[in-house]
């Protein structure tokens, strides 16, 4: 009786392998541990530049000349970052939409995706200097992770882009408890929260519209229905089966 009461625990907390790997064909219901390969087209940044938004303009050019920002280079852009002083390299959007920069002047920005904002700023650039290039970087994308994860937080983004697995490796991956079939993404626009919902067990979401993260997105992750008792309470699973083998005592020497 004890065995099987031991049994039944145990089985009960455990969590099948369909429910733990990601990107799954389930399209082909083919077995979770089979691999085929697939391929999914990139996406480009198409997140908006809103007011506010800080933005570093590096401008590269054959002449010989001081660029519109100082050099900066990506530690010294790690190091700013994270003592959350990114003014002092970049650009704010100003009330009007534009940033001003020297030598060029003001640039309507907003509204504009980062790669339009490149080929503004590269039009303008191109009458100044031969062999021109843009890169823009904005200084104020950051995420939020929270929930089934094991360190969530705010996380800031080296880049323009990053996706949900980018993302919740961030927070060092999911939990053990994470219910990786319902990843909800919060998305503010406009002065409306939106959820999305994502599916990291089916390989189609690598298409899904929202997997490329946009700033200030918040990634939900919800725990599983069935936790795992370890996973939660590492004593919990010893404590009930002390107290069920102690009614079983008491129940055995009262019977005699």
């Amino acid at each position: 009786m004890l065995g099987l009461v031991l049994a039944a625990a145990l089985l009960g907390g455990c969590v099948g392998n369909k429910k733990v790997v990601l990107l799954q064909d389930k399209d082909a219901r083919v077995p979770w541990d089979a691999l085929v390969d697939k391929t999914w087209p990139p996406q480009p940044p198409t997140f908006s530049i809103h007011k506010d938004d800080i933005l570093m303009v590096t401008v590269g050019h054959s002449q010989l000349v001081q660029d519109i920002v100082p050099q900066t280079t990506l530690q010294d852009m790690d190091l700013y970052r994270s003592v959350q002083h990114p003014y002092l390299i970049g650009h704010t959007v100003d009330p009007q939409g534009n940033i001003t920069l020297p030598e060029i002047g003001p640039v309507k920005v907003e509204g504009m995706t980062i790669p339009e904002a490149e080929a503004a700023i590269l039009s303008l650039a191109n009458g100044l200097y031969s062999d021109a290039s843009v890169k823009v970087v904005m200084l104020n994308f950051n995420i939020s992770v929270v929930g089934e994860v094991n360190r969530p937080g705010r996380y800031p983004v080296y880049n323009n882009q990053v996706n949900v697995l980018e993302g919740l490796a961030m927070a060092s991956d999911l939990t053990v408890l994470a219910d990786r079939s319902r990843i909800r993404v919060m998305r503010s626009r406009d002065g409306t929260n939106h959820l999305y919902n994502m599916d990291l067990n089916d390989q189609n979401v690598l298409a899904d519209p929202h997997f490329y993260l946009e700033p200030n997105d918040v990634v939900i992750v919800d725990p599983l229905k069935r936790r795992m008792y370890s996973g939660r309470d590492p004593n919990l699973v010893v404590n009930v089966l002390t107290f069920l083998v102690s009614i079983v005592s008491v129940y055995a020497v009262l019977k005699k």
